[in-house]
């Protein structure tokens, strides 16, 4: 019975050997697929150091870079001066999205284009056809067709005023407010992230006394108030209690509200435009000063990414909360410290401290102010009844930022007295009339010039409208996708199509137009050192598992074969004594 037990043992430590072998030589060909997709991952960041991405830079400063984007080159603005540049096919057909096209097929304009320029109906048509379409306002849409169709702009004809100018004092231009322009309602909302509530939208007010109020129910707002009252106006919002919401995604909720097509900054230009406009140096001013507080409004364009790589705040630490929140260019830093200075934890801190946003008016730009709990974080994220926080964002020192930079531009950027910056007030030297009495509103005295053309906003569409009926044009869905046109651009297969000093359009390589630049894509390159940190952690920890297995494998064969070599000399031994026996 020995010598069957041994010979058992023996084929349970061979059968478990090569068990282990076989289990072993798995782990090797895991191990090899970890090398391989090791070695993609480190040629896929490599790759990624490479990536570069299309700016417009107007000024041609750097620090007045814009990502190029369709809408930015087929929207009447500064950055194209107020004249289309096209993105045009190997063909030279201009390529229009969704939008665009449906306008061009409703004016009855083919794909190929007409054989001449058609008629203005046709011209009246296509401006309907934008307004029904949401390219521009009703509004907009019936100015242009009062402006005659140019038939020459962008086939070698040129673009002048229509009007005859006057000058106004800064009074007078107050006065010319005043009788033509309306209100706007600010604050009674809600703010929405996504779909979720973040907070409510609070107007707020200190008059020439310091008195403070503030409303929940909302206001109504003109630009003669936000210019010459003495009263200063805020939009605010706290956190709202029973959840983590972070103050950024409050900020992000109102820049949003602030900057929509019909925000407080779209109704503001307008303002300005209902009494400067339709002269092209003052829509090239005011459209500067547009530029430059939406900037300001919406100075960081990293916040989305940041909070939808984000958006499992549970998961995050009250100092990783906080580390994210502070590492944003949105936020003024010395205001927002200094305030920080004085939050304290309090047993009946409001749900709006009204002390704390009026710090908000000495401020260009966001402020954060927060209600410090015992530790000194998690106030800021309002983790108790008794923890708030809230955003705040002077309107008054937006329209004086506003008419500061439209005052800049007219007197030459580099020339100007004028200047304001985010953060405090008292580093900004705002334009007012007391500062600068000689400077003079520019606007239309009504009296048409028998040889003007069209206003720079018809002369936009119409320059478009002729380039599509000469060209043709061709429907792309996806063109309005940054990264999906500048791949276009970049790989040859669309093209650049702007207007020469002959008033004629030329196709051309983007490396050609001098206001187009092929830079770096940090933002992208920061996107792919993540992704590359994040999968080489992962591959090594898979591969410090395999070998503690194959470790662990290694020890249990060594041990199998010093009782297999055991087994088998025992066996030896037993078989040896038997044959002994016999033969005695």
């Amino acid at each position: 019975m020995g010598l069957a037990a041994s010979q058992a043992r023996l084929l349970t430590i061979t059968a478990r050997k090569a068990d282990c072998e076989f289990e072993s030589m798995n782990l090797s060909h895991q191990k090899l697929a970890l090398a391989r997709d090791m070695e993609r991952v480190s040629t896929e960041y490599q790759n990624s150091l490479n990536q570069t991405k299309l700016v417009y830079d107007y000024y041609g400063s750097s620090d007045k870079q814009t990502d190029l984007t369709y809408n930015l080159l087929m929207s009447p603005s500064i950055y194209n001066d107020y004249l289309p540049k096209l993105v045009t096919d190997p063909k030279n057909r201009v390529i229009l999205n969704g939008p665009y096209a449906k306008a061009a097929i409703a004016a009855g304009i083919p794909a190929e284009g007409l054989d001449g320029l058609p008629s203005s109906d046709v011209r009246d048509n296509f401006i309907d056809a934008l307004a029904e379409y949401g390219i521009i306002t009703k509004n907009r849409a019936d100015i242009i067709k009062l402006t005659p169709y140019n038939n020459a702009t962008g086939v070698g004809g040129g673009i002048s005023a229509t009007t005859a100018t006057k000058e106004l004092t800064y009074d007078e231009f107050i006065k010319e407010i005043k009788a033509r322009c309306g209100s706007v309602g600010m604050g009674g909302g809600k703010y929405m992230y996504g779909s979720v509530e973040v907070g409510d939208q609070r107007i707020g007010m200190r008059d020439s006394s310091g008195n403070y109020t503030e409303s929940s129910g909302g206001m109504e707002l003109s630009l003669e108030m936000l210019l010459e009252s003495d009263n200063d106006y805020l939009i605010s919002s706290y956190s709202k209690h029973g959840g983590e919401e972070l103050p950024i995604r409050i900020a992000r909720a109102m820049q949003e509200d602030l900057l929509a097509s019909d925000g407080f900054l779209a109704w503001m230009r307008d303002q300005f435009a209902t009494v400067l406009g339709n002269i092209p140096a003052n829509d090239a001013a005011i459209q500067y000063a547009y530029t430059s507080v939406f900037d300001l409004i919406q100075p960081d364009r990293k916040i989305q990414t940041w909070l939808d790589e984000h958006s499992d705040l549970t998961s995050m630490t009250d100092s990783e909360k906080l580390a994210g929140l502070l590492g944003h260019s949105m936020w003024d830093k010395t205001g927002m410290e200094s305030l920080n200075d004085e939050c304290i934890k309090t047993d009946n801190f409001k749900r709006y401290n009204e002390e704390y946003a009026k710090k908000a008016y000495d401020y260009v730009g966001y402020v954060f102010t927060a209600d410090k709990s015992e530790s000194g974080v998690s106030g800021w994220f309002h983790d108790d009844e008794n923890d708030h926080s809230q955003i705040s964002i002077s309107l008054s020192n937006i329209a004086k930022a506003f008419i500061t930079s439209y005052v800049q531009f007219m007197q030459g950027i580099d020339e100007s007295d004028f200047y304001w910056q985010r953060g405090t007030v008292g580093a900004c030297n705002f334009y007012t009339p007391q500062k600068d009495k000689d400077f003079k509103f520019l606007v239309s005295d009504g009296t048409e010039i028998e040889d003007g053309d069209s206003y720079l906003m018809s002369s936009f569409y119409d320059t478009l409208f002729n380039r599509i009926c000469i060209n043709g044009w061709t429907e792309n869905d996806n063109i309005d996708d940054k990264e999906y046109m500048q791949e276009l651009l970049k790989t040859g297969l669309a093209f650049i199509s702007s207007m020469s000093d002959d008033g004629f359009y030329y196709q051309g390589n983007y490396a050609t137009d001098r206001t187009i630049l092929e830079v770096t894509d940090t933002d992208a390159i920061a996107q792919a050192q993540a992704k590359y940190n994040r999968e080489k952690a992962h591959i090594e920890y898979k591969e410090d598992r395999i070998d503690l297995k194959m470790k662990n494998l290694d020890t249990e064969m060594s041990s199998l074969t010093t009782e297999y070599d055991t087994t088998k000399q025992l066996i030896t031994k037993t078989v040896e004594k038997s044959f002994k026996r016999y033969e005695a």
